[in-house]
């Protein structure tokens, strides 16, 4: 059993597929003879749905539609990936994208119930605060591959195109079970009273409304948009779901710490969470933002030989995201404004006492 389990690593490591698949099966096989058919039928299991996943994915990638100016694909195939560790919601809009999921997953049920509702749901907020990390999560959760409409393809230069493409690419979702995920949605769904734009814009619009309307009930639409109050009202009335995601508060601000840091590094954690004044760094910032931030920091941490994350190479990492003129002197200043103390800033940034008390003694 062991040789199994070692080839199976290997496989892995070197991105052999074939390799994973031939000796689960034998392990499989193994355990089935020790008298353990429960995890045998387990990884056979395992196998078949990876199979049939890989094989669906496949085929869509084969069969993806094209702008017929520019000859790119218009869609992108994403198959389900991830875990439920790897997104932080407040508990309200948790509660909202649960309750889709569960619509999702128990359709058939509903519609013997005689109950037919339309799978649609409009993610909306600010840049950087997760709509497209959501649409990666319902994709997981229901096991469904997401299709991903490519707006620099998809809005041709062609008169009467983007109202073709969108057709198309409604016609794709409709052959395999899948999530049509539309981002930037407001690229395509304007209001139609908009005195900027032309004929054009309705005709996409009426488009993307006749699509909506005919979508099978196997079909899925989300689509994310950082202005709500641009999209057409009959476009934003035909959503099942509509939920605001917002900028993270304080509970999810420290999940979101805690998340970015990474395993093993509780030390950094707990400076963040418990030294007084330190979270008010990161106030206003979007789970985009805190990734990106704590990413420097590590890079920066590494570079530096440390294993651990820094949290002076944290804050200064904050500091760089700022307006203005990048010296010591302004970096002091810059975090005594957000409430940190004199002592607080020595023992973080190494920068002598005397000199940060003369920058903030009277600040």
């Amino acid at each position: 059993m062991n040789t199994e389990i070692l080839r199976i690593i290997e496989g892995g490591l070197t991105n052999d597929k074939r390799k994973v698949v031939s000796y689960s099966n034998k392990l499989a096989d193994r355990l089935s003879q020790e008298g353990d058919t429960v995890l045998a039928s387990c990884i056979r299991k395992k196998i078949e749905n990876a199979n049939m996943q890989s094989g669906v994915v496949a085929d869509a990638l084969r069969n993806a539609p094209l702008d017929l100016d520019s000859r790119l694909q218009i869609v992108e195939v994403i198959p389900p990936a991830g875990t439920t560790n790897n997104i932080v919601l407040d508990p309200l809009t948790q509660s909202q994208i649960e309750e889709f999921i569960n619509i999702v997953q128990n359709s058939a049920e509903l519609e013997m119930q005689g109950i037919d509702i339309p799978k649609t749901l409009i993610l909306y907020g600010q840049p950087g605060c997760g709509k497209t990390s959501i649409a990666h999560y319902v994709s997981y959760r229901t096991g469904l591959p997401l299709v991903l409409a490519r707006l620099d393809s998809l809005v041709s230069s062609l008169l009467g195109s983007t109202a073709k493409n969108i057709r198309k690419i409604f016609d794709y979702v409709r052959d395999f079970p899948s999530i049509l995920f539309l981002d930037e949605f407001d690229a395509i769904a304007k209001a139609r009273d908009d005195q900027k734009e032309i004929g054009e814009l309705k005709r996409v619009i009426n488009s993307l409304l006749q699509n909506m309307d005919t979508m099978p009930k196997h079909c899925i639409l989300i689509a994310a948009t950082n202005h709500p109050e641009l999209l057409d009202r009959a476009v934003w009335r035909r959503f099942l779901q509509k939920v605001e995601v917002g900028m993270p508060k304080e509970e999810e601000l420290a999940d979101l710490i805690r998340l970015f840091c990474g395993k093993d590094q509780d030390k950094a954690v707990n400076q963040i969470l418990n030294i007084k004044g330190l979270m008010t760094i990161f106030e206003g910032m979007s789970p985009s933002d805190l990734k990106n931030l704590f990413d420097r920091a590590k890079v920066k941490s590494i570079l530096a030989g440390q294993k651990d994350i820094s949290i002076s190479h944290l804050l200064f990492s904050v500091f760089e995201l700022q307006d203005g003129e990048k010296t010591e002197d302004k970096y002091i200043i810059y975090l005594k404004s957000k409430g940190l103390t004199q002592r607080v800033i020595n023992e973080l940034t190494g920068i002598s006492l005397r000199k940060i008390k003369s920058l903030t003694s009277n600040k």
